[in-house]
């Protein structure tokens, strides 16, 4: 029994003598436990620092935005990347293929360079509003050379521990999972630089694979033991794995293949201009037939969000195709845009100014595109929703109507009465949820003050100078409330009881067969809304 391979481990006196019982590998054994505990407090403080209010999937880069806690956590991160490589290089010294395990501890070098290399050129601007080129290249590397050192571990120790080699390619496949999903779901949510999220968790995995193995190189016996399951065993594990990641990615590309199709086949396109003190971005999506004087609507995502996320999630290339328009999807910088309610905490970005963008947009997309000047619009979910609002007051000369979707508009305290003067009328076109808890119908305090619909509307009816009568429909949960004004502007507002925090997106007859209250096209109606009213000229 005793020269049978399963008992010629790691944890035999003889083996582990032959990769040194001296102060050099204890060190190793004491860096590889330490690595777990230094991963946990570095993404701590990167999430601390962060000052994330919503999400820290669509603005990764957020992790590594500039603060005190800079130059301690690259000391954190080098320290943990050289405990991760004294690991490695502990395990595997000893090896009698000496090239590849050689290979395997360079690529763990490599993948430490640039995972510190990250930290100290995220962010790429004085605000971290983007991402630089190398470092994007930096996560890249990162996420293609971790998995592949643990899957040739893998294979290294597959007969000098059987648990150690199935422990190291089963973490290998976690990080190639992980990544993929992390990438997936922060470019849904609309990421500049989705890969990002990803190093966090691979990082940790990394990490929790050295702690193991400082345990197993200090001699203590692992409360683990994996079976050696076989050829056979372990092709169909990894044949089910294949499986559930192309089927769980089904999803993915359901949601979002025609946002894609449209960008590969050139229809939507991204562009870059420059706006204050900031290379801004924005996605275009231009149909097939464009009008010969089209009309523009800018659709603005909400928090963390980005302009990939709000094309998929609203519907609005449809419209634009339908009625040979052009749609515009800027992205904001940050945490989203700096709307009415503001704070230095939210929403505010010094050297990101988003009123002077869109207008710059206006102005270019009229000049290079013969945009009719009387047929600009603009549209937006909840911070987008709040943006429209003040795009509205900013740029009423320019904007025919705003359309925002669960929005608000309000000071700092949480009043209506914001800084707005019109210079011509602009109509609305309002959409909300009774059942919103993230911008309530009603007002109130949640990450900042915000007022009543019913107060906003009502200073947007004065300042369009509305009659006082009005109009009322139903269609299912949502009530449709219309007040006329002069010179043919419009107030609308449509209340869904028992609507949420969302965008609806579904045709009216998913409501009346039980579906979601918000089951209706916003899209629809709303480009029809922006069709009946032109800029008002009088």
């Amino acid at each position: 029994m005793a020269g049978h391979p399963k008992q010629r481990g790691l944890m035999s006196g003889s083996n582990f003598g032959r990769i040194g019982v001296g102060s050099w590998t204890r060190a190793a054994g004491i860096a590889g436990l330490a690595a777990p505990v230094l991963w946990a407090i570095a993404t701590a403080a990167e999430v601390a620092r962060a000052n994330i209010g919503h999400s820290i999937i669509s603005r990764p880069e957020r992790f590594f935005s500039d603060s005190a806690w800079h130059w301690p956590l690259v000391l954190l991160v080098a320290v943990m990347v050289g405990a991760q490589i004294a690991a490695m290089s502990a395990l595997l010294v000893s090896d009698s293929r000496r090239r590849l395990s050689v290979a395997v501890v360079a690529l763990f070098g490599v993948a430490g360079l640039a995972r510190l290399a990250l930290t100290l050129l995220l962010p790429s601007d004085p605000h971290g509003y983007s991402v630089s080129t190398a470092a994007a290249v930096c996560s890249n590397i990162v996420l293609l050379t971790l998995p592949l050192g643990l899957l040739t571990t893998a294979v290294l120790m597959r007969r000098r521990s059987p648990a150690l080699a199935w422990l190291s390619g089963g973490a290998g496949l976690a990080m190639i999972w992980v990544s993929l999903w992390a990438t997936v779901w922060s470019a849904r949510s609309g990421a500049s630089q989705p890969q990002l999220l990803a190093i966090e968790p691979v990082e940790g995995l990394a990490s929790i694979w050295a702690g193991i193995v400082g345990v197993w190189l200090l001699g203590r016996r692992l409360p683990l033991h994996l079976p050696d399951l076989g050829r056979k065993s372990g092709v169909a594990v990894a044949l089910a794995a294949c499986v559930a990641i192309v089927t769980s990615s089904g999803s993915f590309v359901a949601a979002y293949r025609p946002t894609i199709e449209a960008q590969l086949t050139g229809k939507t396109q991204v562009e870059t201009i420059r706006a204050d003190a900031v290379d801004r971005t924005y996605r275009l999506h231009r149909p097939a037939k464009v009008a010969a004087a089209p009309g523009l609507v800018i659709v603005l995502h909400g928090s963390f969000g980005g302009g990939f996320q709000i094309e998929a999630d609203s519907g609005f290339d449809a419209e634009a195709d339908r009625l040979g328009w052009i749609a515009a999807y800027p992205d904001g910088v940050a945490d989203g845009w700096d709307a009415f309610g503001s704070t230095d905490k939210w929403g505010r970005h010094p050297g990101a100014d988003d009123v002077a963008f869109i207008s710059a947009l206006i102005d270019r997309l009229e000049a290079s595109d013969a945009v009719d000047p009387n047929r600009v619009y603009v549209t937006g979910m909840s911070r987008g929703g709040m943006m429209s609002y003040r795009l509205g007051c900013a740029l009423s000369d320019r904007l025919a109507a705003i359309a925002p979707v669960s929005g608000n508009m309000a000071t700092e305290s949480g009043s209506a009465d914001v800084p707005c003067t019109l210079t011509r009328p602009v109509s609305v076109f309002a959409i909300h949820g009774t059942a919103d808890g993230t911008i309530p119908i009603n007002g109130g305090k949640v990450d900042i003050t915000f007022s009543p619909m019913a107060d906003v509307i009502a200073r947007w009816r004065a300042m369009d100078q509305c009659g006082a009568a009005s109009t009322q429909s139903a269609d299912g949960p949502s009530t449709t409330t219309t007040w006329a004004c002069p010179g043919g502007s419009t107030v609308v507002t449509r209340v869904v009881s028992g609507g949420w925090h969302t965008w609806p997106k579904l045709s009216g007859a998913a409501a009346s067969q039980g579906g979601s209250p918000d089951s209706f096209d916003a899209a629809r109606l709303i480009a029809d809304f922006f069709v009946a009213h032109p800029r008002v000229t009088g």
